[in-house]
């Protein structure tokens, strides 16, 4: 009875034992879920910091200074006896943002808020009690900009790494082949212990000095496996000059420009894992060259108009056809035939062509329906009032229209050089000197007419050479001096329509297109070829023009060029004899 009387009283002893400890979980569970809410659970700490039993907004804010401080505290590296930071920054310190570390505010507090909130009420009860009890430690998430980590620490260490280097190809100018640059061994950090104790920093927010470990560096490609690359490179160039073509123009591409697309690089064997140095084209060089190319030929559309008043051209535009080149296109075509075997050393230019809605002969009943004719030459270097003369006397010549049988004289044409028609003083040949005079420079524009005149094969019936060379009729023996009343510059119209003479300038380069109808003319240019050239700058030319009517010649016209010595012109004087507008 006795014993029974004890037992029931431990048994009573131990559920009341029970009911307090039951009573006191229930209670912490309350208590708990009536803390944490909806806030991050008591005890959840990242490294030193704490984040549970905080609101959201100050959470926020005390991980944000947290983290950026951290990210923005110097970081200190040694090596032996050298020690960093060595840094571009201007404050000569690096830390964790300059290598390309950037830490996840969000996913951290993302992953704090999970705690105790993921799987069902007793599990995220148990996580949760723990978590008051002995406390969660989170580790910080952080993203890593690979490249930027290579390139700083590339720079940081450049005193003490020394990248092995591969065997390679350069091209000798000298002996006109590829020379062999040899391998070499290099040192270089051991970067992914380096990530790995920076790692480890970042989850203790430690700022202690992290030593630096090296490896050998090792090339990929060494001296014997670079023949392939060289015999594929050295049949590149067999191919070249390698040509653009596009309408019976082209654009050469030279030697230079394609041993600059080479490019030298480590590449797999075939059938092995073993590299070998590869010989490859630098597609970014050839695509800003193709870029640059099409921005010399891509136009729109414009359409012809004449209008005339008299026997000049008051609005005329000749037309004009579409070009727009598909750059894709035209870079495939030309890789491949660069990389052909044997190479193909002409590309076509892939482009979309267009013709104008109205042509020129649409627009007139004058025969004015096709260039026949055209004459550049060019004026780079002159002087400031040369060139305003040269513009003052092209206005005055473009939009003429010659009848046919007309015959055009250059100095009528021209009339007064004089300040009251806008020329300026300008160095002319007067007799055996050099002098200033108003309209100095119209030679250029009569020598132009000249080129035009001969290329359209219209008979020239008076044309004189210059006293001596001029520089700006290259080539010598194209020229045509003027000076009123002589001498003059003259042509006959003979074409069977009218002719509309149209002046261009486009930089320095001055132009003279004849319009008029192909009435099936062949022209035929021989020369200026140099007779005698002596060593005080005199020579001796001949230039021929031939025009031929369905393959028989009509007739020929040779145009001889007896040149001075410059050295007989001094500058100075003011003779009046024998002038020409230079």
């Amino acid at each position: 009875m006795l014993l029974w009387k004890k037992m029931k009283k431990i048994f009573s002893q131990s559920i009341s034992f029970g009911l307090i400890v039951f009573i006191v979980l229930i209670y912490s569970v309350f208590f708990l879920q009536a803390v944490n809410g909806q806030k991050i659970v008591w005890g959840v700490r990242l490294v030193d910091l704490d984040l549970g039993r905080t609101d959201s907004e100050t959470v926020q804010k005390t991980l944000k200074n947290k983290l950026d401080n951290f990210a923005k505290q110097e970081l200190t590296f040694f090596y032996q006896d050298k020690s960093w930071p060595v840094s571009p920054d201007e404050d000569g310190t690096v830390n964790l943002t300059d290598l390309g570390f950037q830490f996840d505010e969000r996913a951290i507090l993302e992953m704090a808020y999970r705690v105790g909130r993921q799987a069902n009420i007793l599990i995220n009860l148990k996580e949760q009690l723990i978590s008051f009890v002995i406390g969660r430690q989170l580790e910080p998430i952080y993203q890593l900009d690979q490249e930027q980590f290579q390139n700083k620490t590339a720079e940081l260490f450049k005193d003490i790494e020394r990248p092995a280097e591969n065997a390679s190809l350069i091209f000798n100018q000298e002996t006109d082949s590829f020379s062999l640059k040899h391998s070499t061994k290099g040192t270089t950090i051991k970067r992914d212990r380096l990530l790995t104790d920076l790692a480890d920093r970042i989850k203790s927010f430690s700022s202690q000095p992290i030593e630096l470990q090296l490896a050998f560096d090792y090339p990929t490609v060494e001296n014997n496996e670079v023949e392939l690359a060289r015999q594929k490179a050295e049949q590149i160039l067999t191919g070249q000059p390698y040509r653009l073509t596009l309408e019976g123009e082209y654009w050469t591409i030279d030697k230079e420009r394609i041993i600059d697309w080479l490019k030298f690089e480590p590449t797999k064997e075939e059938n092995s894992d073993n590299q070998i140095l590869g010989c490859f084209l630098d597609e970014e060089k050839i695509k800003a060259h193709l870029a640059e190319t099409a921005r010399t030929i891509d136009q729109p559309i414009v359409n012809a108009r004449l209008e005339t008043e008299g026997n000049r051209a008051v609005i005329f535009s000749a037309g004009q056809v579409s070009f727009q080149v598909h750059q894709a296109e035209t870079l495939q075509g030309l890789t491949e035939n660069i990389l052909a075997q044997p190479p193909i050393s002409q590309t076509k230019i892939i482009a979309s062509i267009a013709p104008p809605k109205i042509t020129l002969s649409q627009t007139n009943d004058l025969g004015i329906n096709a260039l026949i004719g055209q004459g550049i030459s060019n004026f780079g270097g002159s002087p400031k009032n040369r060139i305003h003369n040269i513009k003052t006397g092209t206005a005055k010549f473009n939009s003429l229209i010659l009848n046919p049988g007309e015959e055009f004289s250059f100095n009528n044409l021209l009339g007064d050089s004089g300040p009251e028609e806008g020329f300026l003083p300008e160095l002319v040949i007067k007799k055996n000197k050099i002098v200033p005079e108003y309209g100095g420079g119209l030679c250029q524009i009569s020598t132009t007419f000249f080129r035009a005149a001969v290329n359209s094969g219209l008979e020239i019936t008076e044309r004189s050479p210059h006293a001596f060379p001029v520089v700006y009729y290259s080539p010598q023996g194209f020229d045509a001096t003027v000076y009123e009343p002589h001498p003059d510059f003259r042509f006959i119209n003979n074409t069977p329509a009218h002719l509309l003479i149209e002046g261009v300038i486009q930089g320095s380069q001055l132009t003279f297109n004849f319009y008029g109808t192909d009435d099936g003319r062949q022209v035929k240019i021989k020369g200026p070829y140099v007779l005698e050239k002596k060593e005080d700058g005199s020579m001796k030319t001949v230039l021929t023009q031939e025009v031929y009517q369905q393959g028989e010649l009509v007739y020929e016209q040779t145009f001889y060029s007896n040149y001075n010595s410059p050295d007989l012109y001094p500058i100075g004087g003011n003779e009046e004899e024998n002038s020409e507008l230079d």
